[in-house]
């Protein structure tokens, strides 16, 4: 009988995965019980996907909203939503440039900024607060 190839921690799925509406910080469940992975802080030049749909213009670079998406519908950072828009699968979204979409801009730098200077060193993993009058659970 053959015997087919384990699974690599890439095909493993991830059960649950959280998004800090504030920071952009976010939490998973993986596929083993009580592994947890909060991922460090990325500048902003290598946090965004570019966003593709046919219903944007072509001239206009947006940024995805991963956070978003994972609440069922395609979003960019400026607020345009649609069910065809995606993460380009061709390379991430930069704030430099002519063609970036202002919107989007000024929207991940005042998410770059929530980020405390402190934990953006390599291996660091510590999540920011959520401001303390949100509500928001921490992560």
């Amino acid at each position: 009988m053959p015997v087919s190839e384990p699974l690599t921690e890439w095909d493993l799925r991830v059960k649950e995965r959280w998004f800090c509406p504030w920071c952009y910080a976010w939490t998973e469940l993986g596929h083993q019980p009580q592994e947890v992975s909060r991922p460090q802080y990325q500048p902003v030049d290598l946090r965004w996907e570019r966003a593709q749909s046919p219903e944007l213009p072509r001239d206009v670079s947006h940024a995805y909203d991963e956070a978003h998406a994972y609440e069922g519908i395609g979003m960019t950072l400026c607020g345009i939503g649609s069910d065809s828009l995606a993460p380009s699968p061709y390379g991430m979204w930069t704030p430099e440039g002519q063609d970036v979409c202002k919107s989007c801009k000024e929207a991940a730098a005042a998410i770059d900024q929530r980020w405390p200077l402190e934990m953006r060193g390599a291996g660091k993993r510590i999540h920011p607060r959520p401001p303390a009058d949100s509500g928001w659970p921490p992560f």
